[in-house]
């Protein structure tokens, strides 16, 4: 009977509040806004491997991607401010804060990166003074922190054992923003402690036999490299894509200098420099990307109209083995378990909530994701400028709040200027007399559990994600039942997704009718919309990728404002057919496709 209510009560919320017009930000108020994507020593685009210049430890595989055109070759370019790593560089995944609170985590955080800024070291050696340095985080979500404390350049590591980089984009995209501060994304080749090995001539539909007893003792020394390894190249090639478009000034295809030939390491990078070294099936992959990109210098600005605003403190990750626990070791609250059912409605299926260990095979399934809503969604701190939350037409609340009278101010000016705020029940309660305000200010509604739908005993245990590899029978018992969403969590998925239902007619520039991820940027002459079909590629960390051409989509894309002039495909170099204001393209299994529109 409650979910029935609760349905109901959406529905009826969502028909009463869909707005009925289209409304777009013009790219005249995007140039110049905080969305204007940051770019590294003005090149609109790097592919580059690690940082630092590391063309004198690779010389022979620097000299073979400058050839085969696989990098962008920075290393010819004597004054190239190459960005290094530090002590500070990959950070935030081990950590457990010492501290009783959110703010007392956030400062003990914050001194260690700190701390570790000062030491001006490499990987513990000794790095110059006012060198340029990047700051990354991988198994947490932590991107914004580093952004504020003080480095260069704020960066993402995906793929690995890491799931939802749309989500982790969310994040890193919005701490760019919000900091002033271009951002790089390194897709790591590393998945469950194996990294790929090709010979000449195979391909990575190519199986072998393995000593998986071998493999297991190399995995737990710290990794192995095998046929059959690592991720597949499709979604190593899919990642670059994704980070390209949303953004990245640097996109670094980790251990390349490896991953890109084929053949064993002695011989293949000791050929003499007129001797061309076969390429890896993912090293033709980065060979077709940097065409690509080369061809199409400027992808516009991301266009991402719905900003999720967090508190600044929160600390939340969405690394399975520590989400929700904020900060990786404080006890989770009913709002801290709403932020991961916010994004497991919004990129679904991304943040394992209902993830089986041991009966689940760890895949490659949930890195990217189809959404109905694309990737259209930044993440913000409740300490963001008042000009960056402003550049949003729509601004969630998530989570808990402290609603420090300067953050209820500022969100007094967001509505007054015109933006719609979205606040859960709890926080008009919180916000208190200042919500009266706060609601004649603007446009404001409330979303999620009324006191109606919360319940009164909340069983956090049943949202811990236990190891991935394996679990005991009372883990596994246990855990069959957590999966099971309670109503007043289907409640609250079914208002967000309700919501953004609507908010997305209104909100978005296309309709995309087909079940697939895509992104929007906006161009000074219209449109360009990825495309990235996710479904029929299927690999295990020592298995040979397995291919499902019938997973091929054909997606249609339709523009809802202005009339298409002219369609243009970039990874085919095709002229698309025009009707009725819309294209359609075939996206075949994992693969990409990237659709200009010049509008009028």
């Amino acid at each position: 009977m409650e979910i029935i209510t609760s349905l109901m009560f959406v529905m009826s919320f969502t028909l009463a509040n869909v707005p009925k017009e289209i409304r777009l930000v013009p790219f005249e108020k995007l140039k110049d806004s905080p969305w204007k994507p940051l770019h590294w020593a003005d090149h609109p685009f790097i592919f580059l491997s690690y940082g630092g210049d590391w063309s004198k430890s690779s010389q022979r595989a620097v000299h073979e991607c400058k050839v085969q055109g696989l990098l962008t070759p920075t290393w010819e370019d004597p004054v190239f401010p190459h960005p290094a790593e530090s002590s500070a560089t990959e950070w935030g995944w081990s950590i457990s804060p010492e501290g009783k609170n959110k703010r007392e985590c956030y400062d003990w955080v914050k001194k260690l990166y700190l701390d570790r800024i000062t030491k001006h070291a490499h990987s513990n050696a000794p790095m110059d003074k006012g060198v340029l340095f990047y700051s990354v985080t991988g198994h947490s979500w932590y991107s914004v922190y580093g952004a504020q404390w003080g480095c260069d350049m704020i960066g993402l590591e995906t793929g690995e054992n890491i799931i939802a980089m749309q989500g982790e984009i969310a994040f890193l995209r919005g701490s760019a923003r919000q900091n002033g501060k271009p951002f790089y994304v390194q897709p790591s080749q590393w998945f469950g402690g194996t990294v790929p090995i090709f010979e000449e001539g195979e391909d990575e539909y190519t199986p072998h036999i393995l000593d998986k007893a071998k493999i297991l003792d190399g995995i737990s020394k710290g990794g192995i490299a095998i046929p059959n390894g690592g991720h597949s190249p499709s979604l190593l090639a899919r990642m670059w894509y994704v980070a390209w478009l949303s953004g990245a000034a640097i996109v670094c295809p980790e251990a390349c200098q490896d991953i890109f030939f084929a053949g064993k390491p002695s011989e293949k990078l000791n050929q003499p420099e007129d001797k061309r070294i076969p390429l890896s099936p993912i090293g033709k992959r980065a060979q077709e990307f940097m065409r690509v990109v080369e061809n199409h210098t400027d992808v516009g600005i991301p266009y991402t109209p719905f900003a999720i605003m967090l508190d600044e403190f929160c600390g939340f990750n969405g690394f399975p083995l520590t989400q929700p626990r904020p900060w990786n070791v404080l006890t989770p609250s009913l709002g801290d378990r709403e932020i991961s059912l916010f994004f497991d409605t919004i990129f679904p299926k991304s943040m394992y909530l209902d993830f089986m260990p041991g009966v689940d095979v760890e895949q490659e399934d949930r890195r990217l994701i189809s959404s109905p809503y694309g990737d259209t969604f930044d993440v913000l701190l409740s300490n963001a400028p008042q000009d960056v939350i402003n550049s949003y037409p729509v601004v969630f609340c998530s989570g808990d709040h402290e609603f420090l009278p300067e953050t209820v101010d500022k969100l007094i000016s967001y509505v007054r200027s015109g933006g719609k705020l979205y606040l859960t029940h709890s926080h008009a309660e919180q916000i208190g007399i200042k919500f009266n305000e706060l609601q004649n200010a603007g446009y404001v509604e409330l979303y999620g559990l009324d006191k109606k739908h919360t319940p009164n005993e909340i069983d956090i245990t049943r949202w811990y994600t236990p190891a991935h590899w394996g679990a005991d029978e009372a883990t596994l018992k246990a855990r069959k039942k957590a999966v099971e969403l309670l109503p007043y969590e289907i409640y609250f998925k079914n208002s967000v997704s309700q919501l953004m239902d609507g908010l997305s007619r209104t909100y978005l520039p296309v309709d995309v009718d087909g079940d697939i991820e895509f992104t929007i940027n906006r161009t000074e002459n219209g449109w360009i919309i990825g495309l990235i079909n996710n479904d029929g590629v299927t690999k295990g960390n020592m298995a040979p990728v397995k291919l499902d051409p019938s997973k091929k989509k054909t997606v249609t894309v339709h523009l809802k404002q202005g009339n298409i002039t002219s369609a243009y495909e970039w990874c085919l170099s095709e002229t698309l057919k025009i009707r009725e204001n819309s294209v359609t393209v075939k996206v075949p299994s994992g693969e990409v496709r990237i659709v200009e529109f010049q509008t009028q």
